[in-house]
Order: structure tokens, then C-alpha cells, then sequence
């Protein structure tokens, strides 16, 4: 038996959603992988949108709706819970200091004056938000114990916070009273999905079936699908208020500077945040990180620095490259994803579990969530993805479809060309990011004079070619016997220009370099055609099997959301060496056989050993791709002789890849019968790369049009070429 919803991720979002779910009827199942590091635990609890200088918009809105819903939503929570949630309505200070009182007093005036008529009114129902600027002598009134170089500061009385840890345990055990089934220590380590669809979820402890799913894993998202959620450190610290100190005396006041913030509990502590940084995630507290906060928080209040230090901890925020969370639906149709609240998620715990129960179980989806799609991070063009596909529709829906007078002007002019005395084969570029202009590769145009001449007999090499059998694998034909890759171009552009100018259907691109947006693959998305293109993911940087066969997951996941549904393929790369760089093969062999009792087509990078190719493909590769000579090396082929030996004994295709440095080296390949060869550093790392580019497509041609036509035999003497019969003599 199934449940109604599956919800990955334990923190306030997932929590708080499992919550609603549940009120509203729904049979909800929870994973969590590890309750006590989710970030809600490592947050300061502030509910700031004004204080945080939140502009107007979308996410104004968001963070207004959800701070309104607090005082009545942490009630219900502390009934059905029976703990406490710690909200308090103190309200923020923003002090401002001397010298900086002028600039600062505008930008926070123009920013949260929402009663000027020159701003936009986010929603109706907040028509103003109240913000007051108190001068020197009345902030010192108001927070006793200030710097005296604080000049004034900006009081919003409706921020307030919240106790991020009393919270989440409260949600915790709201969630476990409601019976909500909750799963702690549950690594997720897979989205099993078929035609569009997830149909269950893979843990450490087995699958997990359900009808609909969720996504609120936060900075782990990136981990199970390839959305651009990284981890942002931060790292914060506690102190203790004395007992000796004045309850009338202490700080009452959450204090928010642009550098540090300053929060006091009710239980005579006082928290002191955050650093932010992009540091992955690496965990613990560095002397540099605490030292920073103490100082930038003792010049505002500095009495802190006689307090005891209570507790350090540190926290990993899921920060989107806008800073907006990602809610909403996914291109799966029962998968819902609501992660990336970065610093916010504590405050819009409530408002995200509204929106998403709406969504999932109303099936009411709300305008507002158009501004947190995913598909903003999209800019690829989805006029060729498949009209029935989720992520073709999505797309179309936001593009205008192409005048039908663009189209009638194209055939025309596809006509034109057809019609003309000469035939002008040109390298075509239509396949480079829209808007970009080539200016460095040159054209060539080649004419052949079309004759009529019925005595001259001309070679089809379309017919010719046409005897070939096509390159299929995994079922799918490609007539482009030349693989390429993304990697180790000097800038985008010359990429752009090689895939092009190599003619090449295959395009491969390391998963782990494009989730850490590595140089050179930042924009894969929009920089190829991926309509025209079909994405090979590989797991290189991977130096064990289990590590590859999660990468081999997230690849799968990277092309889905390209609009490539049935892409399973993976170029399966296992190699622990970092100084010769060749394959482990057992790690590949063990990779190989799990990834294909998955579901991956799986095409293995290996050294060149008859042996393990052959028990590859029993195991069910759909090719081997022996290795000419080591990776990047540009020796060509130093490993012929094996080579031939699992060629001739392949049953699936066989693809020389690693150490091909010439055209010459690729045709050579091609003529002992390769199937297809993958070159990536001797273009990449050409003088003139796309040019180099061209070379490889022309060689490998080239070079299987020899093996098929077959060379002459190799012989010890000399045969003369003109005939003996006939000749002229004296």
C-alpha cells in the first residue's frame, strides 16, 4: 500500500508542510536524513522581510503573507504539540552608525516607505507597513546599552522571530501526534522515475513508494536533482547573560546591522550571526568566522564582551543563484519542489506549506508561484522539445510560437538554395546559442559543378554511405560516428563553435563539474541546442563505484530537465588515480552492474583489456569505450593491438575513447573498425578549436569509409601499378 505523499526533507519547510498535509486528510510519510543538521536548527529564528531590506515584489509578498500568518499558526502548532515555539512580537531595530547615518537612513527610507505613491503596493492586504527612524537620543531610550557610535536606527515594530529550535521540535512532535509516518536517519539517495513520473524513491533503508512526492531537502536538493541549490555556510555563536545583569537592563531587542545580527531569548541568551560562505559543505566553526562576528557585534552592543560564551554551531543555508526559493511544480508531474529559501526559511515555514498543500492536494495552484518556478533558471528555447513532454509544455507556454511568415520566409529560402546552379556546402551554425555571433571561425564554401554530361559517371557518397549500417545504441540511431565533449575550452564561444563544426548527435558533460559550476560549465543549458543535441552524462571526477552510481543518478535528473525524459544514458568513468588517470576495473565492472539493474544505458570508459569488455557487456552495457592512450595525453593510439582484439569480439559498439591527438589518429581508429571514437581535449585544447573540430569529423569519416571499402593487403614486395599487357615497344 502506498501513501497519498512522500515528503523528502525534515526540516521547518518539510515539516511544516507534512503538518498542513495532514490537517487537510492526507496520508503523509516523511525521510529525514539526519533530524538535528537540518539548517532550521542552525538559524537565528528573525521573521525581518522590512529589516532584511527585502525589495518589492514576488518575494515581499511571499515573506508579508507568511509573517501574518505566525501568531495564529505557532498557536495551533503549541496546541497540537503541547511545546512551546518561542514567538515574539519585540520587533527589530536596525541601528545605524556615525558617518553612515545619511545614506543609510535613505536607502532603508526609500526601501520600507510603502505609503509613497511612487511605489508599488506589494499586496492590498498590506497597503503599509510601519517603519520609524529614531534619532540618537531616542534609540538609547528605547535599547539601553547601544555604542555610543550608534547615531539612530530604523524600528520595525511587525518583525519579530521565532525560537528555531523550540519550532522545529515543536513541528517534530505536531507532526508525530497528527500521525504523520516519520522516517529520521533515512539517507535518500535516488528519485526512481519513469515516463514523467517518480514512482518511488530509493533510501539506505529501500525504496519508498507514493503517489505524489515532495522536495524540501534544502541545500541537499542539487544531491537528488539538478536544480541550482548550493550550500551556503554560516556560522554562528551563543552567549549568556549573567544573572547578575538587570532583566530591565539586558538587550530586549533584535538587533540587525547589514554585517551581523543579534537576537535575545527570553531565557537570558543571546545569539550572534552569521557568517556566509561559499565553501560547500565544509563543516565547523573557524577561529576567523567567530572572531568576526564577536567584533562587528560588541561595536554595537558592547557589553557582550564580558558575557560567557554559551555554544558554537554552524549551518548550511540552500542558496539559489537569485536568492528566491523554488516552489512548485517539477518535470515530473507528481513531484513538488520547495527548497532554496536560503536565509528565509524559517519565515516563510508557514506560507510555503499553504501554497504547496494548495498545490498538491487542491490541485489550486496560486499566481504567485509563478515567480518561484524553477523554469526560471531555464533560458533554453522549448520550441523542439516533444509536444507531449512536461518540461516542452512548460516552456512553450512562456515562449510565443514562430510567425507562420518567419516560417514561410524560411522554407523559401531553404528553396532558393536548392535551386541554385551551384551547390555550396557550408558549415552550418545554426545550432550556436541564439544571439551569438561568430567571428572567429572561418566559412569555406566548396563548389562542385553539377553537369549534365551523361558520359560522366559521379560517385553518390550518400549511396555509398548508405551501405553502412547506422551507429545504434540502447536503441537509438545516430549518423554521426564522432562524440565530443565540453570540457577544457578556453570560452564558451570556441565550445559552441566545436560542437557545431564537428557535425557530432553526442555531446558528453561532467555532471559533478556543472553541479559545482565549474569553469566553462556554468550556462550549459542555453550555451548548446540540447533539441538538436543528445546529452551523455558522465561521472568523471568519481574515484569509486558507489560515488559514481550516485553522480550516474543526478545525470539522469541533469537531462530530464533539458527535456531529454528518456535519456538514461551515462558514460560511467571510475578512476581513483588523480596522477595516470585510467580506469579502476573493478569499481567500473560493480558501477556498470548496478547502474544497469537500474535502468542506465550504460557506455564504460575502460582500459583496453578483451577481457573486461566482454564482461561488461554481458553484464549489459550498451557499449565499451576502450582508451587509445591515457586521458588528455594526445599520444594516439598506444593500445592498437587489444583494441582489435575487443572489436572483434564486441557484440555492442565499441568507442575508442582518451588519447586521439589528430585527425590522422582518428581516421587510424576508424579504420581498424571502431564504431564510434569521443574527442574532447584535442579540440578543446587546439590553437584553433573549431577548425580542429572540423578535422576529427572529416577524419573519422574518412576513416570509415576505408574500413568499409577495405585496403589492400599488405604485401612484402613491389607490384607495379600500370599494366604489363599492352605496352608500347620498340
Amino acid at each position: 500500500m502506498t501513501n497519498d505523499i512522500l515528503i523528502i526533507g525534515g526540516g521547518v519547510v518539510g515539516l511544516a508542510i507534512a503538518v498542513e498535509l495532514r490537517l487537510r486528510g492526507a496520508s503523509v510519510t516523511l525521510l529525514c536524513r539526519d533530524f538535528h543538521a537540518a539548517a532550521s536548527h542552525a538559524a537565528a529564528g528573525m521573521l525581518a522581510p522590512q529589516a532584511e531590506q527585502i525589495p518589492p515584489g514576488a518575494m515581499l509578498d511571499l515573506c508579508w503573507r507568511s509573517r501574518s500568518l505566525y501568531p495564529e499558526w505557532t498557536r495551533k502548532l503549541e496546541e497540537i504539540s503541547g511545546k512551546p515555539t518561542g514567538y515574539w512580537a519585540c520587533g527589530i531595530l536596525a541601528p545605524v552608525y556615525e558617518g553612515a547615518r545619511s545614506e543609510e537612513r535613505g536607502a532603508r527610507g526609500e526601501q520600507m516607505t510603502f505609503n509613497d505613491s511612487r511605489l508599488p503596493t506589494p499586496d492590498s492586504r498590506f497597503p503599509t507597513s510601519p517603519a520609524d527612524y529614531l534619532d540618537k537620543e531616542a534609540i538609547h531610550l528605547y535599547q539601553p546599552g547601544l555604542s555610543e557610535a550608534v547615531e539612530g536606527g530604523w524600528w520595525y515594530p511587525e518583525d519579530a522571530q521565532v525560537d528555531n529550535r523550540a519550532l522545529t521540535l515543536a513541528l517534530w512532535s505536531a507532526a508525530e501526534s497528527l500521525g504523520v509516518d516519520l522516517h529520521d536517519g533515512i539517507a535518500v539517495e535516488g528519485i526512481l522515475q519513469h515516463q514523467g513520473r517518480v514512482i518511488g524513491v530509493q533510501t539506505s533503508s529501500g525504496n519508498f513508494p507514493a503517489d505524489r512526492y515532495i522536495l524540501a531537502s534544502g541545500a541537499w536538493s542539487s544531491e537528488l536533482l539538478p536544480l541550482p541549490v548550493r550550500p551556503k555556510k554560516g556560522q554562528m555563536l551563543s552567549v549568556q547573560i549573567p544573572d547578575s545583569d538587570r532583566a530591565d537592563a539586558t538587550l530586549q531587542r533584535v538587533l540587525y546591522a547589514p554585517d551581523v545580527y543579534i537576537v535575545p531569548r527570553r531565557e537570558r541568551r543571546i545569539m550572534i550571526g552569521a557568517t556566509s560562505e561559499d565553501v560547500g559543505f565544509t563543516p565547523y566553526n573557524t577561529p576567523a568566522g567567530i572572531q568576526a562576528l564577536l567584533q562587528r557585534a560588541i561595536r554595537i552592543y558592547p557589553q557582550l564582551q564580558d558575557y560567557p560564551i554559551r555554544e558554537f554551531w554552524w549551518g548550511f543555508r540552500p542558496a539559489t543563484p537569485d536568492e528566491l526559493p523554488i516552489l512548485g511544480n517539477s518535470p515530473c508531474s507528481n513531484l513538488t519542489l520547495a527548497t532554496g529559501h536560503y536565509r528565509n526559511g524559517i519565515l516563510l515555514a508557514p506560507i510555503t506549506a499553504k501554497l504547496i498543500a494548495d498545490l498538491v492536494w487542491e490541485q489550486k495552484s496560486e499566481p504567485l508561484l509563478d515567480s518561484f518556478s524553477y523554469l526560471r533558471f531555464l533560458r533554453v528555447v522549448g520550441a523542439g522539445l516533444a509536444k507531449d513532454s512536461p518540461l516542452g509544455q512548460q516552456i512553450r507556454s512562456q515562449n510565443p510560437p514562430v510567425r507562420e511568415s518567419e516560417q514561410k520566409a524560411e522554407r523559401a529560402g531553404e528553396q532558393g538554395s536548392r535551386g541554385a546552379a551551384t551547390v555550396n556546402y557550408q558549415l552550418s551554425l545554426s545550432s550556436v546559442a541564439p544571439g551569438f555571433t561568430v567571428n572567429q571561425l572561418p566559412i569555406t564554401n566548396y563548389q562542385l559543378p553539377i553537369t549534365n554530361n551523361s558520359q560522366m559517371q559521379t560517385l553518390d557518397l550518400t549511396q555509398q554511405q548508405s551501405l553502412d549500417r547506422p551507429l545504434v545504441i540502447a536503441d537509438r540511431t545516430f549518423s554521426s560516428r564522432l562524440m565530443t565533449g565540453t570540457g577544457k575550452y578556453r570560452n564558451v564561444e570556441e565550445m559552441q563553435q566545436s560542437v557545431v563544426a564537428s557535425g557530432c548527435q553526442i555531446v558528453t558533460v561532467a555532471v559533478r563539474r556543472v553541479q559545482t559550476k565549474a569553469p566553462g560549465h556554468e550556462n550549459l543549458a542555453e550555451a548548446l541546442d540540447w533539441t538538436k543535441l543528445w546529452m551523455l552524462p558522465n561521472t568523471a571526477g568519481c574515484q569509486t563505484a558507489e560515488e559514481a552510481i550516485r553522480v550516474a543518478r543526478l545525470g539522469r535528473e541533469m537531462a530530464k530537465v533539458l527535456g531529454q525524459e528518456d535519456n538514461n544514458f551515462v558514460k560511467l568513468e571510475v578512476i581513483p588515480d588523480p596522477k595516470y588517470l585510467l580506469p579502476d576495473p573493478i569499481g567500473t565492472l560493480q558501477a556498470a552492474e548496478q547502474l544497469v539493474k537500474e535502468g542506465f544505458a550504460v557506455l564504460p570508459y575502460i582500459n583496453a583489456d578483451p577481457m573486461l569488455a566482454k564482461r561488461l557487456e554481458e553484464a549489459g552495457c550498451v557499449t565499451v569505450m576502450p582508451l587509445a592512450s591515457p586521458i588528455g595525453s594526445g599520444q594516439g593510439l598506444k593500445t592498437t593491438a587489444n583494441i582489435q582484439i575487443i572489436i572483434e569480439n564486441a557484440g555492442v559498439p565499441v568507442v575508442v575513447d582518451a588519447g586521439i591527438g589528430t585527425p590522422s589518429e582518428a581516421a587510424q581508429a576508424m579504420e581498424l573498425g571502431a564504431d564510434a571514437l569521443l574527442i574532447n581535449t584535442a579540440i578543446a585544447q587546439a590553437k584553433n578549436p573549431p577548425a580542429m573540430a572540423r578535422g576529427m569529423k572529416l577524419a573519422t569519416e574518412a576513416g570509415r569509409l576505408a574500413y568499409l571499402a577495405g585496403r589492400i593487403p599488405i604485401k612484402d614486395y613491389a607490384i607495379a601499378s600500370s599494366p604489363l599487357s599492352g605496352t608500347v615497344t620498340s
